[in-house]
């Protein structure tokens, strides 16, 4: 008798177990939120913020275009829905109109998440960046979804910007490069034909630049007067990426 007790206790409690969990569900699918992720690249799946040089895009005469992606938290549905993005001005110094310019607000039909365009302009940037932190707004289709990716920041600038990671401790940039100067980077940019550097966790990538990048420079002083900065000469040791040491 006591074990057949236990027996319906334990169905009347996964019964009401059941019942709550069907509810949260139904009230999370009725309520979608949404939230802000910017890709990353190589082994790094997403970044905390975009950096942009227009000097190292020499395709991009005066414009060009940054992208995120607006996800959802919740069902995708059969008609188009908006996304709410607003500017936080007070971390911001970039200006709608003048500096950027959002192409698009809207989650299409069907969709779990859209690529926003932000088309960034160039003019007025030249030795100087702006700054620009997009946040998720409430809007009549989502609420704010992930409170970690609530946002999206993105800095650019016509000149050559550092990168985020460079003085890092986990970050290679420095071992490999030493420290950074906007002549440097143009150098090492141009003459491993890129536009920014690989994740800077990825050694064996990190050894191969610092290579290519000091080649150059021999190549370059061999025929120029030698490349200087405002740190002096310029210069790059040998980093063969083992623990992040040269």
């Amino acid at each position: 008798m006591k074990a057949l007790v236990k027996v319906c206790s334990l169905v009347l409690s996964l019964g009401f177990f059941l019942s709550a969990c069907n509810k949260d569900i139904a009230d999370y699918e009725n309520d979608p939120r949404m939230f802000f992720q910017i890709p990353g690249s190589g082994s790094v799946a997403l970044r905390d913020s975009l950096i942009y040089s227009f000097p190292a895009h020499p395709n991009a005469i005066e414009t060009d275009t940054l992208w995120f992606n607006a996800c959802i938290m919740g069902n995708a549905a059969p008609y188009d829905r908006e996304i709410g993005i607003k500017v936080n001005t007070a971390l911001s110094t970039a200006v709608e109109g003048v500096n950027f310019k959002i192409q698009s607000k809207v989650l299409p039909a069907n969709a779990f998440k859209a690529r926003i365009p932000i088309v960034i302009y160039k003019s007025g940037l030249q030795n100087k960046s702006v700054r620009l932190q997009l946040e998720v707004q409430e809007s009549k289709d989502f609420k704010i979804g992930y409170t970690r990716y609530n946002k999206a920041v993105f800095i650019w600038g016509d000149k050559f910007l550092k990168p985020d990671a460079w003085d890092l401790p986990n970050s290679n940039y420095k071992a490999a490069f030493g420290v950074f100067s906007e002549t440097k980077y143009a150098f090492i940019l141009k003459s491993c034909n890129l536009t920014e550097l690989p994740d800077p966790s990825n050694l064996v990538a990190i050894a191969y630049y610092n290579a290519v990048a000091r080649e150059a420079l021999v190549r370059y002083n061999s025929n120029n007067p030698k490349l200087t900065d405002e740190n002096g000469e310029v210069s790059f040791s040998i980093f063969l990426g083992v623990s992040g040491n040269g």
